[in-house]
């Protein structure tokens, strides 16, 4: 009687242990699957996509007016000296950025054309705005929101911006928003640190 029991205990503890193998081994196939579909996500987002000149003005367009926008939304309810004077920095510097790409685009007679690079950066920037505007901790959420952005920025510049510029002045400025953006960026990065 005791061996039958004994038999049934070892029997269930096998099938209890096989069971429970099947299961972590389906999980885990299942994490991975999530896994690899962000990765494919990000790969596609950041993957090259082939841009007109008239399209990479639009992106930089974007960027410019989402990043002056951000920043006087944020700029009234800041409290740190170190927030609002980036916030400052970012309207002074990206408003003659723009000022500047307005130029160079009517110079080589471009007109800006939307895509799906700048439709994203926008749809990335209205949500920022619509953070900030309901901010309990506007100083620390505009600065967070600052080095998500720039990474972006920095991320869509090297990837889609310069590669898809064939004019000389336009890959010029490019490299030198890039050299700014990069800027930007290690600044925001500082700042946040400070703030923890």
């Amino acid at each position: 009687m005791k061996a039958m029991t004994m038999k049934k205990m070892i029997k269930c503890v096998a099938v209890s242990g096989v069971l429970g193998f099947a299961a972590s081994q389906t999980m885990a196939m299942d994490q991975q699957s999530t896994n690899d579909s962000k990765t494919q996500s990000k790969a596609a987002h950041s993957a090259h996509q082939n841009l007109t000149e008239s399209q990479v003005i639009k992106v930089l367009s974007t960027a410019n007016n989402g990043e002056i926008k951000q920043a006087r939304t944020a700029l009234p309810k800041l409290k740190t000296e170190d927030a609002r004077k980036y916030a400052q920095m970012m309207i002074t510097e990206h408003s003659a950025n723009e000022k500047k790409a307005q130029t160079l685009a009517s110079s080589l007679k471009l007109t800006p054309q939307a895509n799906s690079i700048s439709t994203s950066l926008q749809k990335d920037s209205d949500n920022v705005v619509k953070k900030l505007s309901q901010s309990s901790a506007p100083d620390k959420d505009y600065m967070t929101s600052q080095v998500d952005v720039h990474r972006k920025v920095l991320d869509t510049i090297e990837k889609q911006l310069i590669p898809n510029a064939k004019n000389a002045d336009l890959k010029t400025m490019l490299t030198q928003t890039r050299a700014a953006v990069a800027k930007h960026l290690q600044m925001a990065e500082d700042i946040v640190a400070k703030m923890k």
